[in-house]
């Protein structure tokens, strides 16, 4: 059987008529049955459905010749020549209709294969350099080369940007997610929304809402801060371990207390005179035991509140820090005072004064310092709500391990 081999790089419309010319080429060749597939052939090691099913014709023996239009068409990644090795065993012959047989056997064949070889692998490799580069170039130049971009943003001629509506839209539905401990399906029942719980889920992972992209941060205009995205990752996390249980259903320590033998979470139960957190896991050694969550709620207010002085010296450390784009500005002010006595230095210094002052008042990250007079109150959390008291569980504790005991339970803050 003559089997021929069509191939191109891409999957894109472009590119249909190269392969329906290839098919037809082959057809009028004589070739019994011909092979396509769209992929490129120059990542090593990329599965490839049309070149594996070649490959096991071959290696079945089923076919007496390969025809194709020439050897670039099998592989840009070397393991051609593997390949005419292997037929040249079976005794298949190999032909390119541009350049006629290809074979290894003999010393002028195994090196004009091996050139040819070498040369499309090199052709690829300068291709990709040449697009990578140019990518690169209009990336730097800010133009946003190609791809889906999230909700609240747009592209206008190449320029990325936030949409001038669409932008206060979607801060306003984060905050809604916020509210809702990130319940996705619940918000898109709620706003009978066109949105898929998977889609939604990546649109808050999308590292563009950060301001990066591409890797480079403060790209574009940010629509969250990285402490609204890790509070988002951790009630992610916890709505993933809830299994359906709905926000509204959400108790103080849902999904937050684990038993240290089994590695489940604790369960409430409301059986006795006092609200418990029990194991339920049947193969456990705790199966059906438990402390109250009183007793769990006193020691998360405790260990919060011993946090409280580390945590001012912590925002003490972090208000004498200076941000990248301070030390930027400052190096900019050092270098002008040395040419200050130029005609239009002095303003140009005030004006870098200006914009260093106005920096830092702006404040970035948490208010630590807020946060640890609000800790160093015992009675303040003591007297707040569950639901007041849930939010700030999720984002200092790390994790509440209950070893057994009645009275016993392990505590660690981020």
């Amino acid at each position: 059987m003559r089997v021929g081999f069509a191939r191109v790089s891409t999957k894109k419309n472009a590119q249909d008529i190269s392969i329906a010319g290839q098919k037809q080429q082959l057809l009028k060749a004589g070739c019994d049955r011909v092979i396509s597939e769209r992929a490129s052939a120059f990542q090593p090691g990329k599965k490839r459905e049309g070149w594996e099913e070649l490959w096991s014709l071959v290696a079945a023996g089923e076919v007496t010749e390969v025809v194709t239009i020439d050897q670039s068409r099998l592989s840009r990644s070397g393991d051609d020549l593997e390949f005419l090795q292997a037929c040249a065993l079976k005794g298949i012959i190999v032909r390119a209709l541009s350049g006629g047989i290809i074979e290894t056997e003999s010393y002028s064949g195994f090196v004009t294969a091996g050139v040819l070889s070498v040369m499309n692998r090199a052709q690829s490799k300068l291709i990709s350099a040449k697009v990578k580069d140019g990518i690169k170039r209009r990336r730097e130049a800010g133009f946003y080369a190609s791809g889906f971009v999230p909700f609240g943003y747009q592209v206008t001629k190449g320029k990325l940007d936030i949409h001038p509506e669409n932008f206060p839209a979607a801060r306003l539905m984060w905050e809604e997610l916020d509210a809702m401990q990130f319940a996705v399906n619940a918000w898109i029942t709620k706003h009978k929304a066109d949105w898929s719980p998977s889609g939604l889920r990546g649109w808050i992972r999308n590292p563009m809402l950060r301001g990066i992209v591409y890797g480079q941060f403060d790209a574009v205009k940010a629509l969250i801060t990285f402490q609204e995205y890790e509070r988002a990752v951790v009630c992610t996390k916890l709505r993933t371990q809830m299994r359906g249980v709905s926000a509204s259903r959400n108790l103080l320590f849902t999904c937050l207390v684990k038993c240290a033998k089994c590695g489940y979470n604790l369960c409430h139960s409301f059986s006795g005179p006092y609200p418990r957190l029990k194991c339920l896991h049947l193969n456990c050694e705790h199966y059906g035991r438990g402390l109250r969550v009183s007793v769990v709620r006193e020691k998360v207010v405790a260990a919060l509140v011993a946090r409280s002085q580390q945590m001012a010296e912590l925002a003490s450390e972090v208000d004498n820090r200076e941000s990248p784009e301070e030390r930027k500005i400052r190096g900019e002010i050092l270098a002008l005072e040395a040419v200050k006595h130029l005609s239009g230095v002095p303003a140009l210094i005030a004006k870098q004064k200006t914009q260093l002052a106005a920096l830092k008042k702006q404040p970035t990250g948490p208010r630590r310092e807020l946060l640890s007079d609000l800790f160093a109150d015992p009675g303040t959390l003591a007297l707040a709500t569950d639901e007041e008291l849930r939010p700030i569980v999720i984002e200092f504790v790390s994790s509440i391990i209950w070893p057994g005991g009645l009275n016993n339970c392990l505590v660690t803050l981020r």
